[in-house]
């Protein structure tokens, strides 16, 4: 089974597309756990008019701070995988299955995926250089160029447990920082070389974040 952990914040603009993408997914064994930090839109709505029993709710209330929900999140997952999707992401039908495949495998710990950008109505508008290989995925990140896109990958329940899942400081970089510190533990990282997930850009989106150091960050895990 794959855990994926959906934490949402004021995401009404997307979120049924979002969730939408999940439940069509070729790859069926999964639960879908989503996580309100602090909603105050219409997105506890949306998320009810679904009726699927691999959905599970959580209401976190005020209690903003999306890595704060994804650890909450993870104690509840029942999956030996974990994947993270946000409430304005699209995957592609086939994400799923075409990871596992590789997943099954049992050569690597955290499987990515190449992805589109898209704007606000989902027209493509470029992509970025993603590697497939492990040790440039590795030594690119440690530059500061973030090689596994968060809601790209699927990443081992037990690994994620092990250092105990998300900064909670780190506020729109929470996802950058995770993946080093699992590469700092010597764990395998891939990319599938097909693109699964339109990653949408927009006024909102974490992808605008500047608020933080990556040199301190990165120095970290060098």
């Amino acid at each position: 089974m794959v855990s994926i952990l959906l934490a949402v914040y004021n995401g009404e603009q997307f979120l049924r597309s979002s969730i939408e993408s999940v439940l069509n997914q070729t790859y069926e064994d999964f639960e879908l756990l989503i996580g309100f930090n602090g909603t105050v839109d219409n997105s506890r709505e949306i998320a009810k008019e679904f009726d699927d029993d691999r959905i599970r709710v959580f209401d976190y209330g005020m209690d903003s701070g999306k890595s704060k929900t994804l650890n909450k999140l993870l104690k509840k997952a029942k999956g030996e995988w974990l994947a993270m999707q946000d409430d304005d992401d699209v995957w592609f039908p086939k994400k799923l299955e075409l990871q596992m495949k590789v997943a099954n495998k049992g050569e690597f710990d955290v499987i990515g995926s190449k992805i589109f950008y898209c704007n606000e109505l989902g027209k493509i508008t470029g992509q970025p250089n993603i590697s497939t290989e492990h040790k440039d995925i590795v030594e690119r990140s440690r530059k500061g160029d973030n090689q596994v896109p968060n809601t790209s990958a699927i990443f081992k329940t037990s690994i994620t447990k092990e250092v105990d899942g998300w900064d909670e400081e780190l506020a729109g970089i929470e996802d950058f920082d995770f993946w080093l510190k699992l590469m700092s533990k010597g764990y395998k990282f891939t990319n599938t070389k097909k693109q699964l997930v339109l990653h949408r850009i927009h006024s909102k989106s974490n992808f605008n974040t500047k608020t933080h150091n990556l040199k301190e960050i990165i120095e970290k895990y060098n």
